[in-house]
């Protein structure tokens, strides 16, 4: 009779056994599940730290060089702003520069004009003083003996052939001009300066025969009057008439 429940009570503990090592497994099983499902969390935060991080230093690789290429464009500007600069001021250089040489050019192929006309003119009354001369010695042979009385002044500025030229004269002061030397007995002409023929610096008379030289005279000292200026005597080189008389004016 004793036998019987301690052989019930073993086969109740011989029951239950099972049942802890299987809640024991589960429990474990649970625990472990957690623990992979936490380590999996953390790693799948910790590469997701990583790309943000890795994108966070792409964003400022890529504004390093914004600010590079920025930096860049700026100075390449500001020294396409200088060339321009420089650029533009070489080009007003070059057409100051070409305006003086077309000056200097005209100059020159005025003074040429000039040089050209008075050695025609030169070559002109060297042809003519020799045959002048040649005539003359013949004729002093037979004249030898006569003498001839020297014209007056007055009846040589009546007879002279005065050509008057101006420059930078106030037109008042061309008219008193013509009156005061029309009153002194000239007859002056206003002719229009010919191309090439170049005017001298200051007034100046020229005149073409030492018989002519006291009217030239006598005009220099009627234009000293009237301009208040200096005014030169000269005996030309062109080949003119004796009583040819030029006059140059030339204002300030």
């Amino acid at each position: 009779m004793t036998d019987q429940p301690l052989h019930e009570s073993t086969a109740k503990a011989g029951g239950s056994f099972p049942l802890m090592i299987a809640l024991t497994a589960l429990v474990l099983a649970v625990t472990s599940g957690v623990v992979n499902y936490r380590q999996n969390n953390l790693a799948n935060l910790e590469s997701s730290l990583r790309d943000t991080r890795d994108q966070l230093q792409l964003a400022k690789n890529d504004i390093t060089d914004i600010k590079v290429k920025t930096v860049k464009q700026l100075v390449d500007a500001e020294f396409a702003v200088k060339n321009q600069q420089h650029v533009k001021h070489e080009n007003q250089q070059l057409r100051e520069d070409l305006a003086d040489a077309r000056t200097r050019v005209s100059e020159l192929e005025n003074q040429i004009r000039s040089m050209d006309h008075k050695l025609v003119s030169a070559m002109a009354s060297l042809k003519a003083t020799r045959k002048r001369h040649a005539s003359n010695k013949t004729a002093t042979k037979s004249d030898s003996k006569k003498t001839v009385a020297p014209a007056s002044p007055d009846a040589l500025i009546a007879t002279s052939d005065l050509d008057v030229y101006m420059q930078k004269i106030a037109h008042p002061l061309q008219q008193d001009i013509g009156a005061v030397i029309s009153k002194r007995g000239f007859k002056p002409k206003f002719p229009v300066r010919p191309a090439g023929m170049g005017l001298s610096r200051t007034t100046t008379v020229f005149y073409y025969n030492a018989r002519y030289k006291p009217v030239a005279q006598q005009l220099v000292n009627t234009l000293g009057d009237v301009t208040k200026g200096n005014v030169l005597l000269r005996k030309g080189a062109s080949h003119y008439p004796d009583n040819k008389i030029i006059a140059h004016i030339i204002g300030n």
